[in-house]
């Protein structure tokens, strides 16, 4: 009996405790609530005190980032978390704790990007601390003060304001390839006399480019592939430049030419073509008589003629190794058919300028983007004593402007205000 009642017991016991655990087992809602609450107390304190963090993880801080960042005063951090993200604060940090300018430090950095940090972080503080808000009495804008921030250094934003210069003043010289704040006097002046602010600005920076004016620097070209490049006393080609585009004219070579220096480069030998062309069809033979010489070759010609002359004569007769046009691969020394067949009948004084096929150049190079050189009356800007045999290619569009103002390449250039890329000669 108590086996059976044990199993009878058993059974019903189970059905008892289920239904049991049925009835215990309701969710009691009003828990659940307690607790989600609680974890949304927590979870909103743990944001709270983290909430920096947070924000500077969706800008995109690493975690090392945003301990640093972290580890500034509130203040700091808000100066911080007011900015896009900034690539360098790790640097701004260590260098500097002037936070405020964390963000002209950045955006400095972003214009000038060899710049070292230390060397960013002086000069803003220098500016912004001492010359900012004086800028600003001039009526300069942030925008203002940024653009002449891309060029100029401390020194030259404390001349601007010490010789209060609006950005009005200034911004038309700024304009011009190698502008320099401190010379602003100077530029002024030179305007008054030309009215043109290319020339006010290069006269004065590089008054070499006016011959008589003799050589204060000397500059390396780092442009040389440009066909506009102007090289003379002053302005050099690298000892080592070769043109890579030599080639050698489709046209009449003088017999004593060497090879070398009948090579041009293929612009201008394909625009010589078209010039040879020309003249013939209107009854001229023009020749080659030297176009490409190498730095070493116009080194041996400047020794010869100093062999030759006095230092004063050679020098006016013959340009520097490095300060020759024929370095280029532009410049050509022409003659043409008669000089070279009066000179084989032993005819005397046969020069190329008595020549009909001479005064026809003279006139029409232009149409082929050739200029006459060198002009007697011009060696004062020049530098170089008549040639009436060297030609320069410069291309259309430049010598139609040239011929039609009656200018040398250097006239030109200074009105347009074109210079080589150059870096100081050592």
């Amino acid at each position: 009996m108590r086996f059976n009642r044990g199993k009878c017991y058993s059974h019903y016991g189970a059905y008892s405790d289920n239904r049991g655990y049925s009835r215990g087992s309701r969710i009691r809602w009003e828990r659940v609530g307690i607790i989600a609450g609680v974890v949304v107390l927590i979870l909103l304190v743990v944001l709270w005190f983290n909430f920096s963090r947070l924000k500077l993880f969706i800008k995109g801080y690493s975690f090392e980032q945003q301990n640093q960042i972290l580890s500034l005063d509130s203040k700091a951090v808000d100066e911080v978390l007011s900015h896009n993200k900034l690539e360098h604060i790790s640097d701004w940090i260590k260098t500097s704790k002037k936070y405020k300018y964390y963000d002209e430090y950045e955006y400095y950095l972003s214009q000038h990007k060899d710049t070292k940090v230390k060397a960013v972080v002086t000069l803003i503080d220098d500016v912004f601390e001492n010359y900012v808000s004086r800028l600003k009495t001039l009526n300069y804008t942030q925008k203002q003060i940024w653009t002449i921030l891309k060029t100029a250094s401390a020194s030259d934003v404390k001349y601007v304001v010490e010789h209060h210069y609006t950005y009005d003043d200034i911004e038309p010289f700024m304009k011009v390839k190698g502008f320099v704040f401190k010379d602003m006097e100077k530029y002024e002046k030179a305007y008054k006399t030309q009215k043109n602010y290319n020339y006010a600005v290069l006269v004065t920076s590089y008054p070499f480019i006016i011959s008589k004016n003799g050589v204060n620097k000397s500059y390396i070209i780092t442009n040389p592939e440009d066909i506009l490049t102007l090289v003379k006393k002053g302005f050099y080609y690298d000892s080592q430049y070769e043109p890579k585009d030599l080639v050698t004219p489709d046209v009449l070579i003088s017999p004593d030419c060497p090879k070398e220096n009948s090579l041009m480069r293929k612009e201008a030998a394909k625009a010589l073509q078209e010039m040879f062309k020309g003249a013939k069809n209107e009854g001229y033979n023009l020749v080659i008589n030297s176009a490409y010489r190498s730095y070493a070759s116009q080194k041996q010609t400047y020794d010869e003629y100093f062999k030759k002359y006095d230092p004063a004569t050679a020098a006016s007769l013959v340009a520097l190794p490095g300060a020759s046009e024929h370095q280029s691969g532009l410049g050509v020394d022409l003659t043409c058919q008669s000089v070279l067949d009066d000179k084989r009948n032993g005819i005397a004084n046969s020069k190329f300028s008595y020549k009909p096929d001479y005064k026809w150049c003279a006139a029409n190079c232009y149409k082929y983007g050739f200029i006459l050189r060198f002009e007697g009356d011009k060696a004062d800007i020049t530098g170089i004593g008549n040639e009436e045999w060297h030609f320069r290619y410069v291309g259309k569009e430049a010598a139609k402007e040239i011929f039609t103002n009656g200018w040398t390449l250097e006239e030109y250039c200074l009105n347009k205000g074109i210079i080589p890329n150059i870096k100081e000669k050592k």
